[in-house]
């Protein structure tokens, strides 16, 4: 049976090319555009007419950094990605993923869910690596198009064993450069690497500089989450910089930001870091994700060489006063490491979830202390940081306020910019998991908030950033414009009506303004639901 036509009338098309909106009809016949007619008088007959009469219509919006990596077997109408319309993600980012696994070395599969489960969630493991991952993912697909990087984590935890947080041998090395030719022959698109997470934290050189030989064979990207964001960032943005330039890779900056009030006059010099890498020839860019404030790990507070330790250590480590000290002396003296405590205070530190002490849920560590101690000076908010991880007994998440809207506004609108989220695993619709609102309402976010509001940016470029720039940049073939022949990934959308509803109790509200989405030429959400499932893809670079 022949399919039907699907016509997008009179709609108002920023094509993602950084062109001026026209009006037109969009003419979508089964996965892709067929014809775009300017002619809007025209009548279209033995179709489905769709008026978007006053619509601003856009290719799908790409999120080229997502942590999706398990939400897509959990949930395949991809809810939080759909509402906000997002139709294709790259996931596998800030070196956190869940392949390669060894699943009959059972310190492997431990270390793996320790290390993955505060970003991608819990899950359990029916794939060896990604070649399996994939045929898993294809039995029941998302309805988004995924494509993923290989993550250093995982070739870290499933080679460095039995505790992968300490430097690599050069066997060692060896094992992981053969794990990730296998992942990249398979078709992940790069490697990703965390350097401020633990076991990443403790790669050396000789080890970078092999795994990026690997990428640079294939001639694949390398994604990075620095190891510094705050004090040390033109240091840390160096070190990168001079790894990608020997080995001469692709190299992707990861949510590109300077953390802490101080820190924000960092941001010309961070730009021109990356102008002048790109002026010596290096293929170089970054992304960012349009809130002033981020979501990881409350454990990530503490020093690095105490996120080596086992859970049962270090609650052992944080029962001991003495050893409290010295983290306290630590964590306020930052040196050598990013101390998110020294550089944005703890009245800008939100617990947002706490598996076993909800009670103490959506509360800054100040407020904490005020509870538990009775006192809001700084070392009874240390000691109330100490009692909660000393007890958690699951996952333990924060947000923390780590920047400025002006420094945001000169990462959007650098040329190299391209639009991420950043969202981490935040449960299913039903769950009761509290999330940064990145997860939901991001896209919607940024159009609201630095093109309606704060006028930063133009509408035409904004949807550039969001759309062709991130496909070209990532190589994600005919999709990313509104052009005859790209795959109908589509946002139809009222800009005037779009906004960011979420509040801190419930930021999976769908946001206003998005009227369709449309992935590989499906209607997949309109009238703020979910239309099907399935339709999107997972795809390989081989």
């Amino acid at each position: 049976m022949k399919s039907k036509s699907i016509v997008l009338k009179n709609a108002t098309v920023i094509d993602g090319l950084n062109n001026k909106g026209y009006k037109a009809d969009i003419t979508i016949l089964e996965d892709k555009i067929k014809k775009i007619n300017k002619n809007c008088d025209t009548p279209i007959l033995n179709c489905e007419n769709l008026d978007c009469s006053g619509k601003i219509l856009t290719p799908g919006f790409i999120d080229v950094h997502g942590h999706s990596d398990l939400q897509i077997r959990r949930s395949s109408d991809m809810k939080a990605k759909i509402q906000q319309g997002i139709t294709t993600e790259i996931a596998g980012n800030c070196g956190i993923g869940p392949f390669p696994i060894n699943l009959n070395d059972e310190e492997v599969v431990k270390s793996m869910r320790d290390l993955t489960k505060d970003v991608l969630g819990t899950f359990d493991y029916d794939f060896t690596d990604f070649s399996t991952f994939c045929e898993k993912a294809e039995q029941n697909l998302p309805n988004t198009n995924v494509l993923f990087l290989q993550s250093h984590t995982a070739l870290r935890a499933n080679v460095i064993k039995p505790n992968p947080n300490r430097a690599a041998t050069d066997s060692e090395i060896k094992q992981m450069c053969n794990l990730l030719d296998i992942s990249l022959k398979q078709g992940c698109i790069g490697l990703s690497t965390g350097l401020y997470y633990a076991p990443c934290l403790y790669a050396e050189k000789k080890e970078l500089i092999a795994l990026l030989k690997v990428v640079k064979k294939y001639n694949k990207i390398f994604a990075t989450h620095h190891r510094c964001e705050g004090d040390s960032v033109i240091e840390s943005l160096k070190e990168v910089i001079a790894l990608a330039t020997e080995v001469k890779v692709k190299l992707e900056i990861s949510h590109l930001k300077a953390i802490g009030v101080e820190n924000q006059k960092y941001v010309d010099k961070m730009l021109d870091l990356i102008d002048n890498a790109k002026a010596s020839n290096l293929d170089i860019g970054f992304d960012q994700y349009p809130y002033e404030y981020g979501s990881t790990s409350l454990y990530s507070l503490l020093p690095p060489s105490y996120l080596k330790l086992s859970n049962s250590d270090l609650k052992k480590v944080l029962s001991d006063a003495k050893e409290r000290a010295l983290i306290k002396s630590i964590m306020k003296d930052g040196n050598d490491w990013d101390s998110i405590v020294k550089m944005c205070g703890f009245d800008n530190i939100f617990t947002m979830y706490l598996e076993s002490q909800r009670e103490f849920e959506n509360k800054s560590l100040r407020e904490i202390a005020k509870l538990l101690k009775s006192k809001d000076d700084d070392d009874s908010c240390f000691d109330a940081l100490f009692d909660i991880l000393q007890k958690e007994s699951g996952v333990a998440l924060m947000i923390d306020i780590t920047q400025s809207f002006d420094s945001m506004d000169k990462i959007l609108n650098h040329p190299l910019m391209c639009f991420g989220t950043d969202a981490i695993y935040s449960g299913d619709e039903t769950s009761s998991i509290p999330t940064h609102p990145r997860s939901y309402q991001a896209a919607p976010h940024l159009i609201e908030t630095f093109y309606k509001k704060r006028k930063s940016i133009s509408l035409e470029n904004l949807i550039h950033n969001m759309t062709y720039k991130s496909a070209k940049r990532f190589n994600i073939e005919n999709r990313g414009a509104i052009k005859e022949g790209n795959f109908a990934d589509i946002v139809v959308m009222d800009i005037d009506k779009v906004k960011d509803v979420s509040t801190s109790k419930d930021v999976k509200i769908p946001p206003e303004g998005i009227d369709y989405v449309f992935v590989n030429g499906k209607c997949v959400y309109k009238n703020k639901t979910i239309q099907l499932s399935h339709a999107g893809r997972i795809l390989k670079q081989k």
